[in-house]
This record gives C-alpha cells, structure tokens and sequence, in this order.
C-alpha cells in the first residue's frame, strides 16, 4: 500500500513569483503532507529565490534557458525518489485533500490517475474563457471514470510506468501530455479520472497571454490530430482539407465551450455574459492556429527541435501495426 511519503510532486516553473509561493503553501498545508517536492525552474524573475528562502525542504533544479513544461517534468521525474510522480503547474493550488486521494486511487489499482480543475481567479473574464476553451472536459463533477487524456497539471504515475516510456516529448507543447497518454492508451494503461482529485487553476487573464496560446493550442492540436486516431483525424491528415475546415471547427469549439460554460455555471455566466464574446474571439484564434498548423506544421514553432522522439517513434510503430 502506498502513503503519502511515498508521493513526489513536480511542479515545472517559469516566471512564477506571482503564484509559487500560493501554489507550494497548499502542498504543505496537505491532509496527507507529500514525501518530496521538486520544483523544476526556468525563470529569469525571483522565483528560486522565493523557493530557496520560503521552502528550503523543496528540491529545486534550474535550466539556464526557458524550459517547457514537458522537458521539465521529465527532468525531475528522474530526481524523484517517490514511486508515485504527481505533476501540477506553479499557477495551480492544490484542494487540501489532493495528495490523500492521489494515494487513494492508486491504492485502487489505477496507475494513471487525475481530476478535475476549477478556475482559480474566477474574477477574470478572460480566464473563464481560457478556461473552458482548454478544460471543459475536465470540470468538477461526474462520476469517476475511465478517459483517454487529464491535462498534466493535475495527474499522476507509477514512477515505473512513466519512466518506462520515456516521459514527455518535447516537441507538441501544450500537447506533449497528450500524446504520452495516448500512447499509455495503446499499450493497455488506463487514466483514471477521479473529479474529487482537485485543484484550483489560475488561468491566463490578459488578451497579450490569451490569445497567442489560444493559436498555438490550435496549430499543435491539427499536427497532433495527425499522429492519432481520434475525432478529427480525417480531416488533420489531409492539409487543404483541415486548412478549409479551420473556420467550422472553430465554430464548433465556440459552441461546445460556451454551452458548457452555461450549463455548467450559469450564475457566473449571467454575472459575465461578456466571456461568450471573449470564448469566440479566443476560438477564432484557435482556428488560425489550426490553419497555420495545417499549411506548415510545425516548422519554425519554438521549441520543435527534436521531433523523431521516442514516444513519437512508438506512436508511428503503433499506427503500422
């Protein structure tokens, strides 16, 4: 049976100063305090230096240059002595019972094992959009469930599991986590997804953050779309086709994104009807995104420097098979 000692948290940063200290706070306030804390940190702000003076008992590792979140992780994931990995952002706060079910649901048997995100600063329009744009699928509520995919800012590993194949790509941010989880899919490892298991999120709140996310969101989901087989993928693989649809599915990620903000929030949606305008400006963006990946693909993205990587391999071996 595992404890919570035997729980490593990672939590990958850059220019974090303003949520860190908020974010590492709810880890040690924990019902069940994890056994580790690795924070892995690329920024150019005073963040390690909050973590050095207010956290001396988190590990932290630093990277010379700006680190996306999938490399990061992967490098703390090698640190870890716990042989359970739980990743969470430097902008989210953990529910104070996080770590306690984290344990609980691998102690149930599941290896994979994630839940629900809640918007942090639910005062910002714009976040409230991000929001649902990125993570309606995995609001609080529902029934604990089976899925293919729980973004990595709230999901656990079997330390053997993840290791085992390799870790993150690099190449798909903000999608990396996606494509590993597919590929745990193919090979037999369910994700559970437990709502209880939560967290709050602090979403980008500015249209200079927003926006630009939203397009490269976009333009990594059509590359992504061509290396797997779900809802999408016909029209992904065949690039004049996916470039003439960009408009209509961004249409559909509007509809779906703001009937679930209305369903699911309807009080807030009367408070902030203004955030079904910023939901659709925030899918046009996607769909240019979605375009764009259509006519070049990854070429020129910024951190695409190593796309035959192997859990890239091993998702195309999968495809011949």
């Amino acid at each position: 049976m595992f404890t919570a000692q035997d729980v490593t948290v990672i939590i990958p940063a850059y220019n974090s100063a303003a949520t860190i200290e908020a974010c590492l706070r709810a880890l040690h306030m924990q019902t069940a305090p994890p056994g580790e804390i690795i924070v892995a940190d690329s920024s150019k702000d005073e963040t390690p230096d909050i973590i050095r003076k207010g956290f001396p008992q988190v590990r932290l590792t630093r990277f010379n240059n700006q680190t996306f979140p999938g490399p990061a992780r992967n490098r703390a994931a090698g640190m870890a002595r716990g042989d359970i990995l739980a990743f969470i952002d430097s902008d989210c706060l953990a529910a104070p019972d996080w770590v306690e079910r984290i344990v609980a649901a691998h102690n149930a048997g599941h290896e994979i094992a994630g839940g629900s995100l809640e918007v942090g600063n639910a005062e910002k329009p714009i976040a409230w959009a991000g929001h649902m744009l990125e993570f309606r699928e995995f609001l609080p509520g529902g029934p604990p469930r089976p899925v293919i995919h729980i973004p990595t800012c709230n999901l656990s590993y079997r330390k053997r599991l993840f290791q085992e194949f390799g870790g993150f790509p690099n190449a798909y941010y903000p999608q990396e986590d996606l494509l590993f989880n597919y590929l745990l899919n193919l090979r037999g490892h369910q994700v559970w997804f437990d709502p209880a298991i939560h967290i709050y999120h602090f979403y980008r709140d500015t249209w200079g953050e927003f926006l630009p996310h939203q397009h490269r969101i976009g333009r990594v989901t059509r590359c992504s779309l061509g290396r797997l087989d779900l809802p999408g993928r016909d029209v992904a693989r065949r690039p004049l086709l996916a470039w003439l649809s960009a408009p209509f599915l961004g249409m559909v990620k509007f509809l779906r994104s703001s009937a679930a903000f209305l369903r699911k929030y309807p009080a807030q949606a009367a408070r902030m009807p203004h955030v079904l305008f910023i939901i659709a400006v925030g899918a046009v963006w996607w769909a240019r995104g979605f375009a764009s990946g259509a006519r070049t693909g990854l070429s020129g993205i910024r951190g695409w420097d190593t796309p035959l990587e192997d859990v890239l391999l091993a998702l195309e071996q999968q495809h011949e098979k």
